[in-house]
């Protein structure tokens, strides 16, 4: 025996049967054997545990794991796909008796879930290389009827989605739900009824196209699954970016990231592709990139594609602008289309100048028009991400005489304040 493992035994006697969290790193097969004596031996007091491996032995080690563990609580078996490339089967860990198990994590493990059942379960994170039936999936959450939230990867190629059964799967306690782009395509998302899901965020393309630009079927919600969905109704607050878009209202958060190349630039497909979502109400508005300044390159944009995006978000009353090319909307927002105004609606307009640029002249001649042929601006917030020169500074102070306020501030980071905690469109 080890020194180390005499060590561990010796806490484990002084331990007496507190509660017990394990974490084991199998890097080796010399790993194996003291980490099964202590933790078979101290099952039966097992709260937390978590076990990483990159070999083999993985799936036998789990079958040696046959008694109850009463008082799990966190239970998380990562399989390191990266190294092995294959997937590790899971047997009935525990015998599927673990009463008090709120979180659970499988990362590219065979199973069909259908052997559990977590009448206390919260938290599911679940990462799959090989197919999985969203009928198994279905089935599992039906019998977790505590899941808060939900994370899924999948990383295969999913044939043709499966269309909504008559019947679907409530989960009445789910507030938050996350799916890569295989997990959105198969359609598990049309399987559920969310009444109070209030965080979602989905990856894929939602052009309504059945294929996207690399042959994947394209990932999309059935017009059927919107009343099931909270956060796609009373939608007031977007945020564009390149290749993503997050939508926010009263009733929660929905977050896409778009693989295609259309989504790279802002226009009137970039809201519109997401149909049946209902996007036309928006009332506040964030166009740009990283709400940080310095290291990106602004986003370019061209006049007709923001006048098309204007177009079609007619109730805006709030633009901010972030690391984002400003001559094209400036340009936009003092013009009018087929007679009437570009924004009829807007009231507010702020520019972070850090590497997007500032086209001053075209700020001045939008705040003109507005003032004199439209709805005058009522605030118009410029912030530099260092001091302007003086120059700068009375060419922008030429518009406050068509501006309700004009503001002017410095290195102050942008910040887009949601109803909800949305993270990072990006972060899965």
């Amino acid at each position: 025996m080890s020194t180390k493992s005499q060590q561990a035994k010796g806490f484990l006697r002084r331990s007496g049967n507190q509660p017990l969290d394990i974490y084991q790193f199998l890097e080796t097969q010399d790993h194996v054997e003291p980490f099964l004596s202590i933790t078979r031996y101290n099952q039966f007091r097992l709260r937390g545990l978590e076990i990483y491996s990159y070999h083999p032995y993985l799936e036998h080690l789990l079958r040696t794991f046959s008694a109850s563990a009463p008082e799990l609580k966190h239970l998380n078996i990562i399989n390191e796909h990266a190294m092995t490339g294959v997937n590790v089967e899971l047997p009935k860990i525990f015998g599927g008796r673990m009463p008090k198990l709120t979180s659970l994590t499988l990362s590219y493990l065979n199973t069909n879930l259908r052997d559990f059942t977590f009448p206390s379960l919260t938290q599911f994170n679940f990462a799959a290389g090989g197919n999985i039936s969203v009928r198994d999936l279905t089935s599992f959450f039906g019998r977790c009827p505590s899941l808060e939230l939900i994370r899924i990867r999948l990383s295969y190629s999913v044939q043709s989605p499966t269309h909504p059964p008559r019947r679907r799967v409530c989960l009445p306690a789910l507030k938050e739900l996350r799916l890569n782009q295989s997990a959105c395509v198969t359609g598990l998302l049309d399987h559920l009824i969310l009444p109070k899901c209030t965080e979602m965020v989905l990856k894929g393309q939602f052009s309504g196209k059945i294929l996207d630009e690399y042959g994947e079927p394209a990932a999309r919600i059935h017009p059927s699954s919107i009343d099931h969905l909270p956060v796609t109704r009373g939608i007031t607050k977007a945020v564009a970016m390149p290749r993503s878009c997050t939508l926010s209202g009263p009733n929660g958060n929905l977050a896409f990231w778009c693989f295609d190349g259309t989504r790279e630039h802002f226009d009137a497909d970039f809201f519109t592709s997401f149909s049946p979502i209902s996007v036309l109400q928006i009332k506040e508005l964030w166009i740009g990139q990283e709400s940080i300044f310095g290291g990106r390159s602004p986003w370019k944009q061209t006049a007709a594609g923001v006048q098309g995006a204007f177009e079609v978000l007619t109730k805006v009353e709030d633009l901010t602008i972030v690391s984002c090319e400003t001559g094209p909307v400036f340009a936009t927002l003092g013009a009018t289309a087929d007679g009437g105004i570009i924004l009829p609606r807007l009231q507010s307009l702020t520019i972070y100048v850090g590497c997007g640029d500032l086209d001053i002249l075209s700020l001045i001649q939008c705040a003109k028009a507005r003032g004199e042929h439209f709805q005058p601006l009522k605030k118009v917030t410029v912030v530099w991400e260092r001091g302007p020169g003086a120059n700068v500074m009375r060419e922008v102070e030429s518009i406050r005489e068509f501006v309700g306020e004009l503001i002017h501030g410095v290195g102050e980071t942008p910040r887009l304040v949601w109803t909800g905690k949305l993270e990072r469109v990006h972060e899965f």
